[in-house]
């Protein structure tokens, strides 16, 4: 169409990669590529019109404000449907606030907080598709509205198979890069206290992006810089400074996590009751650690496959698989209407009492009370000499748990109404879990054994 085209002066294509030059006669060479990324100079916000700094309104500038909407575009959007259903108007900072939520956070050239079109235009739509349809004869509600139409529309017009490819291809680096996305959001964007989960390296070096380097396509060779730029161009990812990325908002969260968990966890475990709603929190509350097992296993041996894991990775994998659990609703209380990602409040090193605890969870009590529940897990790794001696596998579970009361790891919990002490000492293929429950005795000041110890092995 665009070779030897006698009929055609000049064309404009837009894509998510940039266009390679062919051979110096092919015809086609004289292309001039406008990259959507963001400039390091001067970066404004919103449109040319309310730009920090002074723009000409022509050239770069006015291509790149061209595409996505800024906030006044998708406030005339309301203000139009607002003449229909006049309960927009009153309700309208409500609404603005969850398509800030879901559909914000894109930094297009020199312009940041843009909002995908797509999904705006679908959640408005889908909006008024809602108030269209009376309550008991009288209006609807913006609040009985606003829950079903805060969705997922642009990431479902496509298909994610060549990331997930990549993904599951490179699992092993892939599984802490995706770690990092997903912590670096629910910090900064849902406020959620989370863990570093071990990755070894700083959030921010992690997600460092500074020049785009889409060759993993074509060499299949894998770095977090090239796996971050395929995902930036599938617009799966955007700029948070000129140089590191991050996850936009909440719609392409949710595909992030969802990959997160196809890598994590296998089919049969993802569709099946080990993972549902309070599943491994309503164990936790009787001191069972049964299903915590067999989920534990299912994670290990999906990550744990790509490459053989020396000890510190085997705690850092099953820390990535309670995250992910929490994430599915398995620590979330079970008369909760929806899961939410702060139900399993994580720590990971935690200086308390006189060590470092590797890792602990504050969750809902049976009366579903926030954080008055707790978890203390401790690892002990099993070395592949003592593989099929069961009796070391459990001496090193026990072992665990009494590290958590020789060290006073419970100095940190106080608030806590009852807690579960549990020994994990893990290897290659092989996995053994003890576990302790107790309750906090007010007139004592002291812990009451609650469940002598339990567990199982695998």
């Amino acid at each position: 169409m665009f070779k030897d085209n006698r009929n055609l002066l000049k064309g404009f294509l837009v894509g998510v990669f940039y266009i390679p030059l062919s051979e110096l006669g092919s015809g086609a060479n004289n292309i001039k590529d406008f990259p959507m990324v963001p400039f390091k100079d001067a970066i404004g916000n919103g449109n040319i019109t309310n730009a920090d700094d002074k723009h000409t309104g022509m050239g770069l500038d006015a291509l790149t404000d061209s595409f996505w909407f800024n906030t006044k575009e998708v406030e005339r959007l309301l203000d139009q449907n607002a003449i229909r259903y006049p309960q927009i108007t009153e309700a309208k900072d409500a609404i603005m606030s969850t398509i800030k939520k879901w559909y914000n956070g894109y930094h297009i050239g020199r312009f940041s907080g843009k909002y995908n079109p797509w999904s705006v235009c679908s959640f408005i739509g889908c909006l008024d598709d809602r108030l269209a349809v009376p309550e008991n004869g009288e209006p609807r509600s913006i609040s009985a509205a606003l829950g079903p139409a805060s969705r997922a529309y642009w990431v479902n017009t496509g298909s994610t198979d060549l990331i997930e490819a990549q993904l599951r291809k490179h699992c092993h680096q892939a599984t802490g890069l995706m770690s990092c996305l997903i912590n670096e959001y629910r910090r900064t964007r849902l406020h959620i206290h989370v863990p570093d989960f071990g990755t070894g390296s700083s959030q921010e070096n992690s997600l460092k992006l500074p020049q785009p380097d889409m060759s993993i396509i074509s060499t299949g060779e894998y770095s977090n810089e090239r796996m971050l730029a395929l995902c930036l161009f599938a617009g799966y990812l955007t700029y948070k400074h000129p140089d590191s990325v991050c996850i936009p908002n909440r719609e392409v969260y949710d595909v992030w996590f969802t990959l997160f968990t196809h890598i994590v966890f296998s089919e049969g475990m993802r569709s099946g009751a080990a993972l549902n709603r309070g599943s491994l929190l309503v164990e936790f509350w009787s001191g069972n650690t049964t299903g915590l097992l067999k989920f534990i296993k299912d994670a290990i041996s999906n990550l744990a496959k790509h490459r053989g894991y020396k000890e510190r990775e085997y705690a850092n994998a099953i820390v990535v698989a309670l995250s992910a659990a929490a994430g599915l609703g398995a620590f979330s209380h079970p008369n909760q209407a929806y899961s939410r990602v702060s139900d399993a409040v994580t720590t990971r090193e935690n200086y308390t009492g006189r060590g470092h605890s590797d890792h602990i969870m504050w969750l809902y009590t049976s009366n579903n009370l926030p954080n008055q529940f707790c978890a203390i897990i401790e690892y002990k790794f099993i070395p592949d000499a003592q593989r099929k001696n069961t009796g070391h596998h459990e001496r090193l579970a026990y072992k665990a748990l009494d590290q958590i009361i020789d060290k006073d790891y419970t100095a940190c919990v106080s608030g806590c109404v009852e807690r579960i002490d549990i020994g994990i000492a893990v290897g290659n293929n092989v996995l053994c879990i003890r576990s302790r429950l107790y309750r906090y005795n007010d007139e004592t000041s002291a812990w009451d054994l609650v469940q002598p110890s339990a567990g199982g092995a695998i």
